[in-house]
């Protein structure tokens, strides 16, 4: 057993039904596992009571981690953080992620919070759990906000480290008991991180808070390797990439390819990317990808018009996505696409678009499926501060960011009969079409079965732009509150 000490690190539900194991605790967990720590990692996924289980491992921990990001995470997080300071007030609870690195001071408020870690927090928490296990306290670490006597500190600032420069992951992923994960969701799953950043400016995008607009790349022969280990020594099948995006050095895009292929690896993986990124591809490149394991790619479409596409500086447009579309389709590979509804200044002209490209875009291919949500500013995106000039009141609170949430989101210039319009407008696009998730081949027996029911009354009142008078989704709801099991999906 490792001589240095305990450390439990747990990972909030985001209250969705995908289930893979936690890649930013994993990440936090290998570097402390080679230095001799004892690691435990409680994934509320996994645990019928959360708090239970990680109280039950705080005797003789040296610290609490929790990484969150913005919305229903935090609930959980204030459950469990609570209830440790209340079993161990002398072990201090550690936040990470994306909310704290963005808001720390607001974080760092919250009562049972000792310390917060800002954007990388590999070698701040190695760093932090070396302190404590010397009995010297948390104080002082460079990259952390800390309290001390209930007065917020601020550490030196702490410079990006390269991922390839970052201490082994591997460690962590070995904590992980795939079977668990396995006999949740039929699959053998795990997550990936192969890259930081982004070198776009999408106004709608927080990334640049935490990361800037430097692209950090970890060499795809290290790539190659780790991902041979996960199939190899834990029987991985698919493989996500976390990376915001994939394409972007494509030399090395097919240097990983090629890896994979020349080692004989067989597991299925995917992607996030940019519409023109993979419209730029040669049909024989996006076959080589397709035979090295590239099921699918995740877009991020965003509109259906090209005047709201130059109001977020995306820098790409709708002939782009179509043409990402007839790639993915030459090559076999699964094109899923995300729509954003309720951008600043989108039209009812603009909306119309919208649905009539992912119409297009299910006529164009039948292995395509569209995503929608309806747009939620975050804090530390361009947008932020024009969405809180239109009336957005930032949460005062740590736990006032529970309720931040795509899924619920009303935003000042979308609500009432407006925003019910759009939800109605965003469950016709679900029932209408095929929407498939990760790790499925045709969607579930009951999905299907709406589809066969609903469908062709959803796809006509999409195509004629109709939707007074929805009888038919009120039904389905009443349905719902009787047998929940009819949902289709959540409404996301």
């Amino acid at each position: 057993m490792a001589g240095k000490g305990k450390i439990v690190l747990f990972f909030p539900s985001y209250a969705t039904e995908e289930v893979a194991p936690p890649i930013a605790l994993i990440s936090i967990a290998g570097p402390l596992l080679s230095a001799g720590f004892q690691v435990v990692i409680v994934d509320s996924s996994l645990s019928a009571d959360p708090v239970a289980e990680v109280l039950s491992h705080a005797d003789g921990a040296l610290c609490l981690g929790i990484s969150i990001i913005t919305g229903p995470m935090i609930r959980e997080a204030v459950a469990v953080g609570s209830a440790w300071k209340a079993r161990r007030p002398d072990a201090p609870v550690v936040l990470g992620g994306w909310h704290p690195s963005i808001l720390p001071e607001q974080s760092l408020a919250a009562s049972f919070v000792d310390l917060v870690i800002l954007r990388q927090g590999e070698l701040a928490m190695l760093e932090l759990c070396q302190q404590l296990a010397r009995g010297e306290g948390h104080q002082g670490i460079a990259g952390t906000l800390w309290k001390e006597q209930g007065a917020p500190h601020r550490g030196a600032s702490r410079p990006h480290m390269a991922l390839a420069e970052l201490p082994d992951r591997m460690p962590g992923y070995e904590l992980v008991d795939q079977d668990l994960y396995a006999r949740r969701t039929r699959l053998r799953w795990t997550m990936y991180t192969a890259s930081h950043g982004c070198p776009f400016d999408c106004a709608y995008c927080s990334n640049a808070s935490v990361y800037g607009r430097k692209l950090d790349l970890m060499p795809p022969e290290r790539v190659v390797s780790d991902i041979t280990h996960l199939v190899r020594r834990q029987g991985i099948e698919l493989l996500g990439f976390t990376d915001d995006i994939f394409f972007c050095f494509r030399p090395r895009t097919f240097e990983i390819a090629e890896g994979l292929l020349s080692r004989g690896v067989k597991v299925d993986w995917y992607i996030q990317d940019r519409a023109d990124s993979v419209a730029r591809l040669s049909v024989e490149e996006a076959k080589l990808l397709r035979r090295s394991g590239l099921v699918r790619v995740h877009f991020g479409a965003e509109s259906g018009s090209d005047d709201v596409l130059r109001s977020i500086d995306k820098r790409s447009s709708v002939e782009r996505t179509l043409e990402a579309v007839d790639r993915c389709k030459a090559a076999g590979i699964r094109a899923s696409f995300g729509f954003i509804f309720g951008l600043p200044g989108e039209t009812d002209q603009d909306l119309r678009a919208t649905v009539n490209l992912i119409s297009r875009i299910y006529q164009r291919y039948d292995r395509a499926d569209c995503h929608t949500n309806i747009f939620t500013p975050y804090p530390g995106s361009p947008l932020w501060p024009t969405s809180v000039e239109l009336g957005v009141q930032p949460p005062q609170t740590l736990e006032e960011w529970i309720e931040y949430f795509p899924r619920v989101t009303v935003l000042p210039w979308l609500a009432g009969a407006k925003h019910r319009r759009l939800q109605d407008i965003r469950q016709y696009l679900r029932l209408g079409y095929p929407n498939v998730r990760v790790g499925e081949d045709q969607g579930s027996r009951r999905h299907r079965l709406a589809l066969r029911t609903l469908g062709p009354s959803a796809r006509w009142r999409l195509r004629e732009h109709r939707y007074d008078l929805p009888l038919e989704l009120r039904a389905y709801e009443a349905a719902q509150k009787v047998k929940p099991s009819l949902a289709v999906y959540e409404r996301l």
